[in-house]
């Protein structure tokens, strides 16, 4: 709980603060969010089976008047993912659920760079780190997957970790963004396994 206090308070502060000499511009985002799983200590369910979903937030880019094209733009936007359970569908799990949710938050801290190749388009690149806290999500043990989340050592999907973001962006007409990125995890998903997440997303977004 104290982590995820900490990562609102540093959200707030990113989004709501004002840069000396910079210019912010807003971005309302949405698109389409699928991650996938690996580590030493992956099952092989979690390993076989990205959970897809969506994601929608907001951003604000920072634009500071004595380095042209180059940018701050950190976000806070939702997530929501899932996948269908096959172990309970298949009988391996005895009170499993239909299927593994993760719902979590997520803090991404890019520097972009933009390039504009007519009046009415640009295109940049972006990488940063990015922080995500979990809200709630399934629990898991091995191969099996439990909707009682009180009994360990069971262990939840959604905890605070870190990735490393890329990506691109097309803005055109100064008002709609097409945007794809892939976060690749540098910190373990649970800090008792060695699983780590990563995220491809494509999406849009609308400046205002």
């Amino acid at each position: 709980m104290r982590r995820f206090k900490i990562f609102l308070v540093a959200a707030a502060v990113l989004l709501g603060g004002h840069a000396a000499s910079a210019q912010a511009e807003w971005t309302a985002g949405f698109g389409y969010a699928s991650v996938a799983f690996n580590g030493a200590e992956c099952s092989s369910f979690l390993s076989t089976h990205p959970m897809r979903g969506f994601y929608a937030g907001i951003s604000r880019e920072f634009y500071f008047s004595a380095l042209a094209g180059l940018t701050f733009e950190p976000g806070l936007f939702y997530y929501y993912q899932s996948t269908k359970n096959e172990l309970a569908t298949a009988g391996q799990v005895q009170s499993g659920p239909k299927f593994i949710k993760m719902h979590y938050l997520s803090l991404p801290l890019n520097v972009k760079y933009t390039v504009e190749f007519t009046p009415a388009i640009r295109g940049a690149f972006f990488t940063g780190p990015v922080i995500n806290a979990g809200l709630f999500g399934t629990v898991f043990e091995n191969d099996k997957i439990f909707t009682n989340t009180g009994l360990a050592p069971m262990h939840r999907l959604t905890r605070v970790n870190a990735q490393w973001n890329i990506g691109a962006a097309f803005t055109i007409a100064e008002a709609v963004q097409l945007r794809v990125s892939y976060a690749l995890g540098m910190s373990r998903l649970i800090p008792e396994q060695e699983i780590r997440s990563n995220t491809f997303t494509v999406g849009a977004g609308f400046l205002f």
